[in-house]
């Protein structure tokens, strides 16, 4: 009987653990988080910095590569924070989507005129 209790208790505090388990709010992605870029596999880091600057409901501004968007779109529905927006520049739009998980940011770059596909990952910045 007492092993009776016992599980029910540890079963108890399992379920209560991932019932409160937090799920990230759209706020919680501002900041900056260091992005790897490297055209290739086989190739050095190429690191950049990747903004989240201004989060308004389920829309997002922020800076990518050095240049400065707005319009994002955040979806918040699932336990990851899944975003998408465009930058440009003189060789066309670029067409960028991924997801933030903890202070892990994964995504992929399209760009139909360069004929590209980058996939790429990175951290959120320590802070010093």
């Amino acid at each position: 009987m007492k092993f009776i209790f016992i599980a029910f208790g540890i079963l108890s505090s399992f379920s209560i653990c991932a019932q409160t388990k937090s799920k990230l709010t759209a706020e919680s992605i501002v900041g900056t988080f260091i992005i790897d870029l490297r055209p290739s596999p086989e190739s050095e880091p190429y690191l950049k910095e990747f903004k989240f600057t201004k989060v308004d409901g389920k829309k997002f501004d922020g800076e990518f590569y050095g240049y400065p968007f707005s319009g994002g779109f955040l979806n918040t529905d699932w336990e990851k924070i899944y975003f998408a927006f465009t930058t440009a520049d003189q060789s066309g739009t670029y067409y960028h989507s991924g997801y933030v998980e903890g202070n892990k940011v994964f995504g992929i770059t399209l760009n139909e005129a360069r004929g590209f596909v980058l996939p790429w990952k990175g951290e959120r910045k320590k802070e010093k």
